[in-house]
């Protein structure tokens, strides 16, 4: 009786979790950064460089991009991908001081600078929204999220938040801000209220605050070994060596985790990924517009983006949520190769 009930149990979480499905095998890319979905084009960055395959096929495309600090080229920095943002027909990537405009095919639209301490960017309409990293007294930083014109001039600051950790300091509860714009609002998760999401309009006009009351979860040893391994993934850790590594920083932790870890807008809805892991499958709150809870899943746990990029709310994510599937990369170690796979998910 008791391995029925073991199998019944089994069997509603893969269910609820979704199958994933092993979809290509991509042996062009050897240290993948980030990926992200432009219409019918599968992007994945390294570097400079960007990967590109054909969605409906999978089938391998074309490369382009190039490091340097010349027209059509991008810096690399350690720790701090080079991120993509979506748009209608094409998309732009940013560095740590510059934007360029690419075609989904490569060809340079535009290029243009980014101020200095702008950590990210995301044009909408004429202007740009833009999170500006405002280095503080006695170690602790502010991070602001503010309106940019066409000049990347600020009009208006929206958002305030203060960093964890601080100098030499490496917060294992370290809480980033995660914003998302969809149509003509932006969606700014406020995690350290706890689950809490601010939204404005395009002009940094509050017009709605969604919450809800759910229990905040206290950071366990069980959490903090989690935490430390998916630390020992960043490429700039595993180069310098973890020992070196813990002795230049301080490894601090507060008393709970944050309950929002992360935000995707897909089809009129809101993934909220948790910090809520069962079976290497991490829980995601599925929420509507207006803040009406859909469902709650559970989807393969992504490899972690690293570090720098949490700090900076650099979106490097190894997954994708879009139409209603769950993409993500994995690296398969044994055969020295990243693949890609999909799961179709299903709502309630």
């Amino acid at each position: 009786m008791k391995k029925i009930i073991l199998l019944l149990l089994m069997l509603l979480l893969v269910l609820n979790s979704g199958y994933a499905a092993k979809v290509a095998d991509l042996e062009e890319i050897n240290k993948p950064e980030l990926m992200e979905i432009v219409g019918d084009t599968l992007l994945i960055v390294e570097g400079a460089e960007i990967y590109s395959y054909d969605l409906k096929g999978l089938k391998f495309k074309k490369k382009f991009g190039r490091k340097g600090e010349g027209p059509g080229e991008l810096k690399i920095t350690p720790s701090m991908a080079n991120y993509i943002i979506p748009l209608k027909d094409s998309f732009l990537i940013a560095s740590i001081d510059k934007a360029i405009v690419f075609t989904k095919d490569g060809k340079v639209l535009k290029e243009f600078k980014i101020p200095l301490f702008t950590s990210f960017i995301y044009p909408v309409k004429e202007n740009f929204i833009g999170m500006k990293f405002k280095p503080g007294e006695k170690g602790i930083a502010w991070f602001e999220l503010t309106v940019l014109d066409k000049d990347m001039k600020s009009v208006k600051v929206f958002h305030k938040q203060k960093m964890s950790g601080g100098q030499n300091r490496v917060d294992l509860t370290f809480d980033g801000v995660g914003i998302a714009v969809f149509r003509d609002r932006i969606y700014v998760e406020n995690s350290p209220a706890g689950f809490d999401i601010l939204v404005f309009d395009l002009k940094g006009e509050k017009t709605a605050n969604i919450t809800k009351d759910f229990q905040k979860v206290k950071f366990s040893e069980i959490h903090k070994k989690r935490a430390i391994e998916k630390l020992k993934e960043s490429p700039v850790i595993r180069d310098l060596g973890w020992e070196n590594f813990s002795k230049l920083v301080k490894i601090t932790n507060g008393e709970y985790l944050p309950l929002i870890q992360d935000m995707i807008i897909d089809n009129g809805k809101i993934y909220l990924k948790t910090n809520t892991v069962k079976d290497d499958n991490v829980e995601f709150i599925v929420i509507d517009l207006k803040g009406n809870i859909i469902d709650k899943i559970y989807l393969p746990e992504p490899f972690g983006a690293d570090f720098g990029n949490k700090i900076f709310g650099r979106p490097a994510r190894f997954y994708k949520i879009y139409k209603d599937k769950y993409y993500y990369l994995k690296e398969n170690i044994d055969e020295e190769m990243w693949e890609l796979y999909k799961v179709d998910i299903d709502l309630k």
